[in-house]
């Protein structure tokens, strides 16, 4: 039996509105290095881009990248580790490291790489092959070249020429094509109350590509998506979602994290069996939203779980009801801390006669009807302004001396 681990969008470095996720992340490598790998014994473990969150990590965060791959070569918890490059990756970052991490068996494709290069034929433990099609995240330019001008036609066509070329390593072994994508048949993350408003853009200002354009692939191992799911009722083609859930949006809707551990009993064309772990929480993340008085009591009733990383997270988001912002925020933000957790996120969303439309006329009365220090105040408690609470309360007071 041939075996690959499928995980996808690590996005190494995040932050939750300047809240650092490093931590959860490290734990999910380490549960990945001290449970799963060693129970699972894989000939591969496969990631489907996104390694990092942005071009340029940092040293440190390039470090843990660095140190989560030699531990398993290290410690030979995968036959091979076999990754990709996302929208959130630095094609010419990870090319520079390539050939250095051939020596500790991880093979990286990254850039507009040709089909031929991104066909790859591995050995397994059971004395049989794996052969990989792995397509990288790809400039708009080379898609439409290789489509006519239209860069739906060139995805569609570089996959195919990628799964032929895989397929001609090996015609008789089980075929695993490895893209970051967003495909027609998925289900997408809606960004409308994502606090990092990640998009579901796909590849090369394509919206999404047609999930016919693999066949031929015994799996497709998917990037891009964060909810994990199989796509177009075929169970053989997988988004891993993220492993670490990237907003309190993915915390709330998409429920327990898992990856995937894919089986082989056949060869090429032969089904394939698809297990679904489950990724421990290593953070509580709790939003709030509602009323002002609907939040405080929720989180009154709330009783924070302390997970392996630290202290729970919150959010609030007023949807609704009357009242000062700023003062909703500072009693939730003193109920939260009495609980021994944190507000990390928090936005006015109510439809306010404050919130008017560019193109809209104020009348001279309403105007003078708006009081100066409200909106001062509820501008300044804003989450795009970026201000600490010392520097909120320190323009505060200036503003009051100037009006007084």
């Amino acid at each position: 039996m041939k075996k690959l681990v499928h995980i996808a969008d690590i996005h190494l470095g995040a932050s939750l509105n300047n809240a650092d996720r490093l931590p959860e992340q490290r734990l999910f490598l380490d549960w990945l290095c001290e449970t799963l790998l060693p129970n699972e014994k894989p000939d591969a473990l496969v990631l489907a881009g996104d390694l990092f969150d942005v071009y340029y990590p940092s040293t440190g965060v390039q470090q843990v990248w660095f140190d989560f791959l030699s531990r398993i070569r290290r410690e030979k918890l995968a036959g091979m580790v076999f990754a990709i490059a996302g929208n959130h990756d630095s094609p010419s970052v990870l090319d520079s490291t390539r050939g250095v991490l051939k020596l500790i068996d991880t093979h990286l494709v990254a850039g507009d790489a040709t089909p031929d290069a991104e066909a790859v034929r591995i050995p397994c433990a059971d004395g049989g092959f794996l052969v990989f099609a792995a397509i990288p995240f790809l400039r708009s330019g080379l898609l439409r070249t290789q489509g006519g001008g239209d860069a739906r036609d060139g995805f569609a066509r570089h996959v195919s020429e990628a799964v032929a070329a895989a397929r001609a390593l090996d015609p008789d072994a089980p075929l695993v094509a490895v893209a970051h994508t967003t495909l027609d048949g998925a289900t997408l993350l809606s960004d409308a109350v994502s606090e990092r408003g990640r998009r579901a853009a796909a590849v090369g200002g394509v919206e999404s590509v047609s999930e016919d354009a693999f066949d031929g692939a015994d799996y497709v191992a998917l990037g891009h998506l964060h909810r994990a799911q199989s796509v177009g009722g075929r169970e053989w083609i997988r988004y891993a979602g993220t492993p670490v859930p990237m907003s309190f949006q993915e915390a709330e809707s998409f429920g327990g994290k898992t990856l995937c551990v894919v089986e082989f009993d056949g060869g090429a064309g032969d089904p394939v069996r698809v297990r679904q772990v489950e990724i421990p929480a290593f953070r509580e993340l709790r939003a709030f939203s509602g009323d002002p008085e609907g939040i405080l009591a929720a989180i009154a009733a709330w009783t924070p779980a302390i997970r392996p990383a630290g202290k729970a997270w919150a959010s609030l988001s007023v949807t609704k009801g009357r009242g000062s912002f700023s003062e909703t925020c500072e009693k939730a933000r003193t109920a939260i801390a009495a609980k021994g957790a944190e507000l990390v996120v928090h936005s006015d969303d109510r439809q306010t006669p404050l919130r008017i439309a560019d193109d809209t006329p104020l009348s001279v009365a309403a105007v003078q009807a708006l009081d100066p220090v409200a909106l001062a105040r509820d501008r300044l408690a804003e989450p795009d302004l970026r201000l600490s609470e010392q520097e909120r309360e320190e323009l505060f007071a200036l503003l009051q001396e100037v009006l007084s």
